[in-house]
């Protein structure tokens, strides 16, 4: 009897500890940085009727007065990025044939947008350069324009002539630097976006529009002052774009309080996006020396494009930490009467054609 009952005891101690091991794990899985900081590898669109991805966590959509910025963490940050022109819901067959650098551009766009950084498809040989990778390091480059991640590196990019007489194998993959730095700087733009909510169901009022847009442009100026570093290109070279403070992270991030001109940009346009702006970045005024980069806003009434330089607003008016006001000379300035800015072409280019498919 004795040994039955020592049995029964190391039977019930040994189904303890399993149970407990096993609340550990669950704890563990729930609390990984994997789980919270890694993008999902998305490879089907959602079947609901209202894309998952398209709607704000439900922590946000509780209403303005009992819900705070301080209320939100990582994982309240949606998987996937805002997608002002909704081109996720574009559909492509599998190993699409893109005779065009603006539908290679494109298709690199709707891959980021849906989360993936590997991709593949097939090149006409005209778009190929003779078995280049030139056309897909410029879809990249294109898609930039409205993803507004540029730290990475590529781990392939490559053209093959695989036998086939009427286009080529094309492949991309793209390794990021530090996503933990992008997906803070989503956090603090979605912040921004539930402490001052835009019209429910979106802009549809130009003023209105512009005003939440002047908002956010001041916002980005009192935030940070300009980095020395961007009076001397040559020094970005060779360091991360985190490092030469070119990421939205340099501006949103916590405790970030420097950062060049596509910082700048890029952090004005992706608190544009969360709240449903349709904002685009831009780099320009190229030059041997020096470059710059700036917004485009398509405005929600349909209206002409018009250009924001938050960075030259910002240094128009006093930069300095804690400042308070900042100016609006290039504030929704008409892109037609806007001649200090030249953008680059193929950016150019690539944001009217996207927008003119937008608009039908």
């Amino acid at each position: 009897m004795k040994r039955t009952q020592t049995g029964g005891s190391r039977l019930l101690l040994t189904l303890l500890i399993l149970i407990f091991s096993i609340g550990l794990s669950a704890c563990a899985g729930r609390n990984s940085p994997e789980v919270i900081l890694t993008t999902p590898d998305i490879t089907e669109p959602p079947s609901e009727s209202v894309p998952a991805e398209t709607q704000l966590p439900a922590s946000t959509q509780t209403p303005a007065e009992t819900q705070t910025p301080a209320d939100l963490t990582v994982e309240d940050v949606p998987a996937l990025v805002p997608d002002v022109l909704k081109l996720r819901e574009k559909k492509y067959e599998y190993m699409p044939f893109l005779e065009t650098q603006e539908q290679l551009s494109e298709y690199a766009l709707w891959n980021l947008l849906w989360g993936r950084t590997e991709f593949e498809c097939r090149l006409s040989w005209d778009l190929s350069y003779g078995v280049s990778a030139a056309a897909l390091e410029r879809s990249c480059e294109d898609a930039m324009t409205y993803y507004l991640f540029s730290s990475y590196k590529p781990w392939d990019m490559l053209t093959e002539d695989d036998g086939d007489p009427d286009s080529l194998y094309a492949k991309v993959k793209l390794v990021y630097d530090v996503p933990e730095f992008d997906l803070e700087a989503r956090l603090s733009a979605l912040r921004y976006v539930v402490n001052d909510p835009p019209p429910e169901g979106g802009f549809s009022d130009y003023d209105e529009e512009r005003a939440y847009a002047r908002k956010i442009h001041d916002y980005v100026a009192c935030k940070v002052t300009y980095d020395p570093m961007g009076y001397t290109p040559e020094l970005l070279l060779g360091i991360t774009r985190y490092d030469g403070f070119q990421e939205a992270y340099n501006v949103l991030g916590e405790n970030q309080n420097t950062a060049v001109c596509a910082g700048y940009a890029r952090a004005f346009a992706l608190i544009c996006q969360y709240a449903g702006i349709n904002c685009a970045w831009v780099r320009g005024n190229e030059t041997e020396e020096s470059s710059h980069a700036w917004n485009v806003i398509y405005p929600c009434d349909g209206s002409e494009p018009v250009l924001v330089d938050v960075t030259w607003d910002d240094g128009l008016s006093l930069d300095a930490a804690g400042q308070t006001e900042v100016d609006d000379t290039y504030f929704y300035i008409p892109l037609s009467c806007e001649y200090e800015h030249e953008a680059e072409q193929d950016m150019a280019d690539f944001i009217q054609y996207l927008n003119a498919a937008a608009r039908g």
